[in-house]
């Protein structure tokens, strides 16, 4: 058996686990098929953590540290805040079909982690995303010279909500056409909460953005 440090090990069986839930669901994730999808011995797993359980938590932990749901504006659309909007929550839809079994670990993570712990690790992991839409709606209106005449801490919000029906809606019926739609409706509600900045801004507009899952 290869020799492989206590870290390395530990993020190795994380990444198996996760590679799992997305085939089979948390059910699915037994540590000897965890352990099987590491190219690892059974034992492994419980060198590293004490149960199925702790295993399941740092998987969680894991994927609120790291999950990233990409929301790129490209430039070139945008012509307007709508627009830029639009191209970010496009480019979401891009991402929901090209991994979707992804997208489904991440829910059932996601109430695995509410189950365990109803004010912990679940309520962190939509702060984080409710942070990383700030940073995005803030880069769009940088980006089209315009500001926001809402807080936008409170779009954020409506922004995260709107990305979460528009994931589980697509995961039920996998209509993307629908789903470009409900982005188009999005980015025009949103965009009515902002108007022309005052003159003389000067935005800095780096290539592209990407923001957190939102």
């Amino acid at each position: 058996m290869r020799r492989i440090p206590p870290d390395q090990r530990r993020d190795e069986l994380v990444a198996a686990a996760v590679r799992v839930i997305a085939r089979s669901g948390v059910a699915g994730a037994t540590t000897r098929a965890v352990a099987a999808e590491a190219g690892m011995p059974l034992g492994a797993i419980h060198s590293v953590f004490g149960s199925q359980d702790d295993l399941m938590r740092a998987v969680v932990q894991a994927v609120t540290d790291e999950e990233r749901l990409t929301a790129e504006i490209r430039t070139a659309d945008a012509t307007s805040l709508e627009a830029a909007l639009r191209s970010g929550l496009e480019s979401y839809v891009d991402l929901l079909e090209a991994d979707p079994q992804r997208e489904l670990a991440l829910l059932e993570l996601a109430l695995f982690a509410r189950r365990q712990d109803p004010d912990g690790q679940m309520r962190d992991q939509w702060r984080t995303y409710y942070a990383t839409a700030r940073d995005l709606l803030r880069y769009a209106a940088t980006l089209t010279r315009t500001e926001w005449t809402t807080p936008v801490e409170a779009l954020a919000r409506h922004l995260v909500a709107v990305l979460d029906g528009m994931t589980t809606t697509w995961l039920a019926d996998h209509d993307s056409a629908a789903a470009r739609e409900t982005a188009a409706f999005a980015a025009a509600a949103l965009a009515a909460h902002a108007r022309p900045a005052h003159a003389g801004a000067a935005p800095v507009v780096p290539a592209t953005q990407e923001a957190g899952r939102c």
